[in-house]
């Protein structure tokens, strides 16, 4: 992706002036140019830091045996979190729940699920940041 639609933004703030110019680049949503943080990049990280991303699928079990536990881990994530049903089972043949899950992490997940006879399915390569709905089916 170039920069040929960026136009130049002047910032102004009590303690100077800053020019976000074509060499300034972005990284995680903040922009930092050749000579390094801005006053104005150090404000915009600031005010960025509480934000947190959501992300909202509906997890269906079309199987034909409960969903008892569910994880979902950014790929980066050396192990799998916590089970995201807590207590709560996706009952088989259709059952359905909403999964929320929060924080500036990144779209990639992997995903596990344990079902009550013991089976594990593991799925790799989720972007939840374009999934609606995720369904596991009886192979």
């Amino acid at each position: 992706m170039g920069h040929s639609n960026f136009h130049p933004v002047v910032v102004s703030l009590a303690f100077g002036l800053s020019v976000f110019s074509p060499s300034a680049w972005a990284q995680d949503g903040v922009f930092f140019s050749e000579q390094g943080p801005s006053v104005a990049d150090l404000v915009y990280v600031s005010g960025k830091r509480d934000q947190q991303t959501v992300y909202t699928f509906t997890l269906t079990n079309d199987t034909s045996v409960d969903m008892v536990e569910f994880y979902a881990s950014p790929q980066r994530a050396s192990d799998w979190e916590s089970n995201v049903l807590g207590d709560k089972t996706v009952q088989s043949n259709g059952d359905w729940t909403t999964i929320t899950l929060t924080g500036n992490r990144g779209c990639m997940y992997d995903f596990l699920a344990v079902f009550a006879d013991g089976d594990k399915l593991e799925k790799y390569g989720i972007d939840v940041c374009e999934l609606e709905n995720h369904t596991y089916y009886d192979n």
